[in-house]
């Protein structure tokens, strides 16, 4: 019997924690993606708080003959302080490559373990 109220109460609890202002309950007010067989892809979406992310991904050549998924893309918001925050991307063969203007350049890229 105690387990179960102790249990209704860490969910009632939970139930009335603060929510975390930085997460963004809006839904995306337009959205586009587009699939093909071999997993390319095209993405766009816009949300209500005027993030704009848009992405695509296609197969491009490797050196072992076969093909990788190259990955670009970019993402744009309005930050707490006004302003707006653009970063690009870059995915593939030769690695993980982040642009923007507001992060340290070059981007501190953490070690990969092995």
């Amino acid at each position: 019997m105690n387990t179960v109220v102790v249990l209704f109460y860490l969910i009632a609890t939970a139930w009335c924690a603060p929510v975390d202002p930085s997460v963004r309950d809006l839904p995306a007010l337009r959205h586009e993606e587009v699939h093909d067989e071999y997993g390319q892809y095209a993405l766009r979406y816009i949300t209500a708080e005027n993030t704009v992310v848009s992405e695509r991904g296609r197969l491009v050549p490797s050196i072992n003959g076969g093909y990788v998924l190259e990955i670009e893309g970019q993402y744009q918001f309005v930050g707490d302080d006004g302003q707006v925050y653009v970063t690009s991307y870059k995915g593939g063969p030769d690695g993980f490559h982040v642009n923007g203007e507001h992060l340290p350049q070059p981007v501190p890229v953490p070690p990969v373990a092995i």
